[in-house]
C-alpha cells in the first residue's frame, strides 16, 4: 500500500514538472556567423598604432543559453589591427530582454586578444537586439566596444557587426 502511494506521488511530481522542463528558449543552443567593422584606436610599443581605421571584422558565436534572459556566449572575432591580423577570444555574459518577435541585450565580454606575436587581456561592454525569422534561425545585430590592455597606453576597439544565429 506505501509503495503504491509513493509511485503513484513520484509518477504525479513528474507529470506536473514537465512542462516546467519545456521551455524551450531556456534549452535552444544557437552557433552565429557575424560580419561587420572594428575601429580600432590607440597605440602602444608593441602594436602599431591606429585612429578609427576601419578593417572588416567577421567571427563566430555559440549562444548558450542558462535561462530565457541570461545567456553565455563564447565567441571568437578577426579582423585587422593596421596591417596586423587580430584575434579576439572571449565570452560574453548576454542579458536579454524580450520584446515579442525581438529581443535586446547587454553585457559583458571579458578575454583576450592576440596581435601578432602578443598576447593581452580585453574586456567589453555589449550591447545588441536579435529578430526571430523563423523557429530556430534569428538575425542580430550588435555592437562591443573593447578596452585592450596593452603596454602604457590601453587600446579601444569598437566592433559593429551583423549576422544569424541558428539554433537546434
Amino acid at each position: 500500500m506505501k509503495c503504491r502511494f509513493f509511485i503513484t506521488l513520484v509518477l504525479l511530481a513528474a507529470a506536473g514538472a514537465g512542462p516546467l522542463l519545456a521551455d524551450t528558449s531556456a534549452s535552444s543552443v544557437g552557433l552565429g556567423l557575424s560580419a561587420g567593422i572594428a575601429l580600432p584606436r590607440g597605440s602602444t610599443t608593441s602594436i602599431a598604432s591606429t585612429d578609427w581605421q576601419p578593417s572588416f571584422n567577421w567571427g563566430f558565436y555559440v549562444n548558450i543559453p542558462l535561462v530565457s534572459t541570461f545567456h553565455i556566449m563564447p565567441s571568437s572575432e578577426l579582423y585587422k589591427f593596421n596591417s596586423q591580423n587580430a584575434t579576439d577570444v572571449d565570452i560574453a555574459f548576454k542579458f536579454i530582454v524580450p520584446l515579442g518577435a525581438m529581443d535586446i541585450y547587454v553585457g559583458v565580454a571579458p578575454g583576450l586578444t592576440a596581435v601578432q606575436d602578443i598576447l593581452a587581456l580585453h574586456v567589453g561592454a555589449i550591447g545588441g537586439a536579435s529578430f526571430q525569422l523563423v523557429s530556430n534561425l534569428a538575425a542580430f545585430a550588435q555592437m562591443k566596444y573593447t578596452v585592450l590592455f596593452e603596454g602604457a597606453q590601453n587600446i579601444s576597439i569598437m566592433h559593429i557587426t551583423a549576422g544569424i544565429l541558428f539554433s537546434f
